[in-house]
């Protein structure tokens, strides 16, 4: 009689998604012996809005519903996990899935103009050294700058990396004054009494994507999209377009985002973050969990 063998599978927030769902599959299986149809077929829920579904091949496929709240308060490099047992004529084993957070680092798409101290440059052409007006400090001198090219109608998931275009007056007069691209996580600033009636701050930072509403805030079409990354000594909000918004902060997630030779680069200047990323500090204003971000959709969604 075979000896059953534990299995594993991962998902990722945002990654996949179909029809509301995060998924994956695999197939347990025995040390030795054959275990084709030894397994018990059975559907078992899961704490997350989906389940584990396995035939009596041992074939098994996992979901969970990607905006569950708990998912969805996944931070930078958090995890959930879940443990399933199962059961064979040769005994019960687990299959352990682990649900990561995730991000990508936050850009502009080229074009982007940014305030200067001289004014709006686009944000491409800004070098390291270079000073930017921010909201916090005044003018600030860059620290580093990356720039990538993404094929967006290539990969695995090309939809988490389709910039969203913001455009313009959709979040008032001039705000932003011409449309905006900015990738999927991407962090504006949102400011006003219904913030600090909800969050009980003024001024809160969101990710783009969770105010994305089909009309004024939309994923733009798939392509080329050229994404520039502006660094500083401490996290900034910065303008482009007439939009305030977030400069890059390093996370785990974020900095393993970017080639080696990109990190590199940014672990010369500073050190520290190739072992510790939150030694760069903390964010320069409170950030909205995935499903804070669509509470904020949803109130200033006119009815």
């Amino acid at each position: 009689m075979g000896i059953p063998v534990p299995d594993t599978g991962s998902v990722t927030e945002d990654s996949g998604v179909v029809g509301g769902f995060l998924s994956t599959s695999g197939d347990v299986d025995y040390w030795f012996g054959n275990d084709t149809g030894a397994w018990t077929a059975e559907t078992i829920a899961g704490a997350y809005g989906g389940a584990l579904v396995i035939d009596d091949d041992g074939v098994w496929t996992y979901t969970a519903l990607n905006d569950h709240p708990a998912i969805a308060a996944l931070n930078d490099g958090e995890t959930l996990t879940e443990v399933f047992t199962v059961t064979s004529a040769g005994g019960t084993t687990t299959i352990t899935i682990t649900i990561n957070g995730t991000t990508d680092p936050p850009c502009f798409v080229a074009g982007t103009l940014i305030d200067t101290p001289s004014g709006p440059r686009a944000v491409e052409t800004l070098q390291i050294g270079d000073l930017v007006l921010t909201r916090d400090a005044g003018p600030q001198r860059i620290r580093w700058v990356g720039q990538s090219t993404v094929d967006t109608r290539c990969g695995d998931t090309p939809d988490a990396l389709r910039p969203i275009r913001i455009r313009a007056h959709s979040l008032g007069q001039g705000v932003p004054d011409r449309d905006l691209l900015i990738s999927p996580l991407h962090r504006i600033l949102l400011t006003g009494s219904q913030a600090a009636l909800m969050f009980g701050a003024s001024e809160v930072l969101c990710a783009a994507r969770h105010l994305v509403n089909g009309t004024h805030i939309t994923q733009a079409p798939a392509g080329l999209v050229r994404y520039v990354h502006l660094f500083f000594d401490c996290h900034q909000i910065v303008t482009g377009n007439g939009l305030q918004s977030e400069s890059f902060f390093p996370g785990k997630v974020g900095l393993d985002r970017f080639e080696e030779h990109t990190r590199e680069e940014l672990f010369q200047l500073f050190p520290e973050l190739r072992t510790l990323p939150e030694s760069y500090g903390q964010p320069a204003r409170r950030i909205l969990r995935g499903y804070e971000g669509r509470l904020m959709r949803l109130a200033n969604t006119p009815r």
